[in-house]
Formats: structure tokens, C-alpha cells, sequence
């Protein structure tokens, strides 16, 4: 069977392009920190509280504004306390596999829950600088995942049509599943126990080079 042709390729930011436990303790020990500040409580409270709630909402972003809080504002603060240069190494793989993507003739986008002034730290830590991409959406420019509202402002800035867009995440419910309610192809990465209705399931995100080369 002949290849699919796509003429955008959707990619995550967080868990998708990079991974780091220690990133990840130390960005979750700073969210509960500025969730603390803001709610005027003490760590443990906003620890519990954001547990409790992100039960049901499946995102900090959505957990932020169901606990009454703006999340721009939240996302700024969250920035000023996150060091991910700390935790995160530049990869000039993944450097190299948006170049290539983008040398396909393909439209590259970057989508994220995070705010424009996060994202930007952790792409600049990994060495992704605006040559890589055509377009980064974040919680600034369009509403969190998994609400479809980013999914067709993406599409509408391509201008391009939902199967004519690979959609590559790590997390089936938050991101992808909204993904393919829209009729676009997805990829799972790192998809280990669960099996989910995606397209493609892959270990690493240079998998891309054999799934779009």
C-alpha cells in the first residue's frame, strides 16, 4: 500500500519531543508552588486540590481555570519559576527531524497546553529554535487541550484540511483523541500497556523519519 502524503505534521511539545522525570518532578513541585501563591494556601493544600480536580478535568490548564484561576496569569508566573536548562539537554536530533520534516514540503506546528513564555524556555533549552517549525500554538493563542478549539485554529492558520494532518502526541486522551474526532491521523508515542484506536504507534519521535521520509 502506497504512503500517505501529508501536508502538516502536529506535534507536542511536553512528553513527546523530549522526556525527563526530573524535569517533570521539578515542574510539578513549581506548578504546585504558583497554584499555592496565587490560591493563597500552602503547597500541600494546592497539591491535594489540583490532584482532586485534575481527576476529572485530565490537564493542569484545565485544572487551573476549574479552580477559578486565569491560566495566562498563571502560566506567566509558572515561566519566571521553571529552569529547564536544569533538567533538559539540547537534542540535535530532534533539531534535525523538524528540519527534515519542513525539507519534506511538510507544514511543521507545535502544540502545547503551556504558555508561550514556558514553551519558548523549554524549545530554546532543546535547541528548537523558529526555523524548525512553521507555527507554535500554546494556551496563549488558542484553548487548552482537549477542547477541539486549537485543533481547527490550527487548521484554519495551515489551511489545510483535517486528513490531509498526522497528529503525533504521547497522551491518547488529552491530545490525540480530540485529534481524531477531527479526522486526522495520529501517531502515539512511547504507547506502552493500553492499546488506543491511533494510526501509528511509535517508540521514539525519530520514528517519524521512516513513518514520513
Amino acid at each position: 500500500m502506497a504512503r500517505k502524503r501529508y501536508r502538516a505534521v502536529i506535534l507536542d511539545v511536553d512528553g513527546t519531543l523530549y522526556r525527563s522525570r526530573s524535569y517533570e518532578t521539578h515542574l510539578q513541585e513549581k506548578i504546585v508552588e504558583t497554584l499555592a501563591d496565587m490560591m493563597a494556601v500552602n503547597p500541600r493544600e494546592a497539591g491535594e486540590l489540583l490532584e482532586g480536580v485534575k481527576r476529572a478535568t485530565k490537564t493542569v490548564s484545565g485544572a487551573v481555570e476549574t479552580l477559578g484561576l486565569d491560566r495566562h496569569e498563571f502560566y506567566r508566573r509558572l515561566a519566571a519559576r521553571v529552569a529547564p536548562s536544569q533538567y533538559i539537554s539540547s537534542d540535535e536530533r530532534v533539531v534535525a527531524l523538524l528540519r527534515f520534516l519542513r525539507s519534506q514540503g511538510l507544514k511543521v506546528v507545535l502544540h502545547t497546553n503551556s504558555g508561550r513564555d514556558l514553551a519558548l524556555k523549554v524549545l530554546n533549552t532543546l535547541g528548537i529554535d523558529s526555523s524548525c517549525y512553521d507555527i507554535l500554538v500554546t494556551s496563549d493563542d488558542a484553548e487548552p487541550k482537549p477542547s477541539s478549539q486549537p485543533y481547527r485554529y490550527i487548521l484554519e492558520r495551515l489551511g489545510v484540511g483535517p486528513g490531509e494532518v498526522l497528529y503525533v502526541g504521547d497522551r491518547y486522551e488529552v491530545e490525540l483523541e480530540p485529534a481524531k474526532k477531527m479526522g486526522m491521523d495520529t501517531a502515539l508515542v512511547h504507547g506502552r500497556g493500553k492499546s488506543h484506536p491511533v494510526d501509528y504507534s511509535i517508540s521514539s519521535v525519530l520514528d517519524l523519519y521512516n513513518l514520513l521520509g
